[in-house]
């Protein structure tokens, strides 16, 4: 009960604070002139007045997707695609589509993807953000599989991050991955990494009676129970991004609007695939979503 006070809390006072989003100058910043499909999602993003699109309604994409991200990770100051700009920092990550992000500001945005309150207050203030708007090269597609049953070419697609799919992402991505007991921090944009065999035997040989309870037992139940079944959430939080708020439907959880996830269809659709330089995929646009700064 405490817990759920102390996120009601958070919710109210940051929707409550004086809030600014410096958006005034949202702009396409990369390319100059986008082209074609590409151009026309940058400006409906790019427009704050584009209508926005209901979570109900939101349709299943065919190309294109959406990560956000700060401004200074993906362009330089003359906005230009860095080097090492990539997607995400696990060899998964998540993205939504454009037609979630449309017609809103910042903080909607924060929400609407599953940031929870307290993450947006420690992490996101006065940090300038940007979507990022891509396109996968083939022969990465969207698959339709949500039962967990992957297909021989599983890193070859984009998946519906249903439970049963990332049950079955996690342990095929371990099953190479090191035991780097001394490594600092959870960067690892190619490849899952261990701090020991304990972790990664835990992973490979997690069992399906735990799976199922992670489904159905909530978070903090799981901390509070510990024991295997919470080192193995703990694992998937801190090597998959797989965060308290993750329900598990292919939907994000907007703790605002529907704090304990009871409406199957509120949230955005939201989407995990491979990694990936943005330089090294065929299309990219990069639009100016501002900055967030809350003063009491």
């Amino acid at each position: 009960m405490l817990k759920v006070m102390s996120k009601v809390w958070l919710v109210c006072w940051l929707l409550i604070a004086q809030t600014i989003v410096f958006a005034a100058d949202r702009a396409i910043l990369y390319p100059p002139t986008p082209e074609g499909k590409l151009q026309e999602i940058a400006a409906n993003i790019q427009n704050t007045n584009t209508p926005k699109v209901a979570s109900e309604a939101i349709p299943q994409p065919i190309d294109y997707f959406v990560r956000i991200a700060p401004r200074q990770y993906v362009l330089s100051a003359d906005n230009k695609l860095l080097p090492n700009a990539i997607l995400g920092t696990k060899p998964y990550v998540f993205m939504a589509t454009p037609e979630g992000i449309y017609g809103k500001q910042l903080l909607d945005i924060y929400l609407d993807i599953g940031y929870e309150a307290e993450d947006i207050i420690r992490w996101q203030r006065d940090v300038e953000m940007v979507a990022i708007i891509f396109k996968y090269a083939p022969p990465i597609a969207l698959s339709n599989v949500t039962d967990g049953k992957l297909p021989d070419n599983w890193q070859q697609f984009i998946y519906s991050p249903t439970w049963d799919n990332i049950f079955a992402i996690f342990p095929k991505l371990a099953a190479d991955a090191p035991i780097q007991a001394d490594k600092k921090g959870e960067f690892m944009p190619t490849q899952l990494f261990f701090r020991s065999d304990a972790e990664k035997q835990l992973v490979l040989g997690f069992p399906e009676a735990g799976k199922q309870r992670l489904k159905n037992v909530e978070y903090n139940t799981l901390k509070t129970i510990g024991g295997s079944d919470w080192v193995y959430r703990d694992l998937l939080e801190k090597k998959l991004s797989i965060f308290e708020h993750f329900r598990g439907t292919g939907r994000t959880l907007n703790e605002v609007i529907d704090p304990r996830g009871e409406h199957h269809l509120s949230g955005i659709l939201e989407f995990v695939a491979p990694n990936a330089n943005l330089n090294t995929l065929p299309e990219v646009a990069v639009v100016s979503l501002g900055k967030l700064v809350i003063s009491n």
